[in-house]
């Protein structure tokens, strides 16, 4: 009871700091706490009145037994008559034992906080989530190409539906190869694809997956990737680059290369 007393505070200290700012969350930690600091009180008061109650039951429990009515003098008995050969035994009454005062419950129920409430104080709203991503994602695209590719990995996997979400796993793809590890590259581009098959960046995964089947010398499966980008997604920069590419494929093998569809506006 008072163990649960001392440590509210710093369970409330503690939901303070993981939970942020706000000054409408401040006062209502702030009344929160003014309600555990009068309930310790409450119950520190009661813990005296009950230790108090307690003696005075032991002291009224030691007492002789009180007769209310006022006692008058018995008559005399007359002498009894006892017959010369019975025997006349004493019979004493039993010695009553000192009993112990029925224990007195001293535990005091403390009304603890709303478990709901609490973590609807700490719950953070949309908006500021959201601002805390847009945040750590644009400190993540500055990094070195390694610790780029790290950060922004995890960016996804704290943010799996965040808008960017897609384009961050391209760009993680993109560090990993600039940081020279090639397979890592192509696990993060084949994830890209899979798992955002309809976000805005699945043209640069393609790519990127291209450029990995031509790092392991597979030239059909690289001319696959390259003509699906021609066809779906014409007009792009990644089409674009993908029509050059196939052009240098093709003067290799004599084949003749797609066209590339010509870029829309400036």
């Amino acid at each position: 009871m008072r163990r649960f007393a001392r440590e509210a505070p710093a369970a409330l200290l503690l939901l303070v700091g993981c939970a942020g700012g706000g000054e409408a969350l401040r006062r209502d930690l702030d009344a929160l706490r003014g309600e555990v600091r009068a309930l310790r009180r409450e119950n520190e008061d009661l813990s005296r009145r009950v230790e108090a109650l307690t003696g005075r039951v032991d002291v009224v429990a030691a007492r002789p037994p009180r007769s209310t009515a006022r006692e008058e003098p018995a008559p005399a008995p007359a002498a009894p008559l006892v017959p010369p050969d019975l025997a006349v035994v004493r019979v004493e009454p039993p010695v009553r034992g000192a009993k112990a005062p029925p224990p007195v419950p001293t535990a005091v129920p403390i009304a603890e906080p709303d478990p709901d409430r609490l973590e609807a104080l700490s719950r953070r709203s949309g908006r500021e989530l959201a601002a805390d991503a847009d945040d750590e994602l644009r400190r993540a695209r500055k990094l070195g190409p390694a610790a780029r590719a790290h950060a922004l990995e995890d960016f996804v996997s704290r943010y799996p539906r965040h808008p960017s979400a897609d384009n961050a796993l391209v760009e993680a793809s993109g560090a990993y190869a600039e940081a020279g590890r090639g397979d890592a590259a192509c696990d993060l581009a084949r994830r890209a694809a899979a798992d955002y098959p309809a976000g805005d960046a699945l043209s640069d995964a393609i790519e990127r997956l291209a450029w990995c089947e031509s790092r392991r010398g597979a030239t059909d499966a690289e001319r696959r990737l390259l003509e699906r980008l021609v066809s779906d997604f014409p007009r792009t920069p990644a089409a674009e680059r993908a029509g050059n590419r196939l052009a240098t494929i093709s003067g290799r093998s004599g084949d003749t290369p797609p066209t590339v569809p010509a870029r829309s506006g400036p």
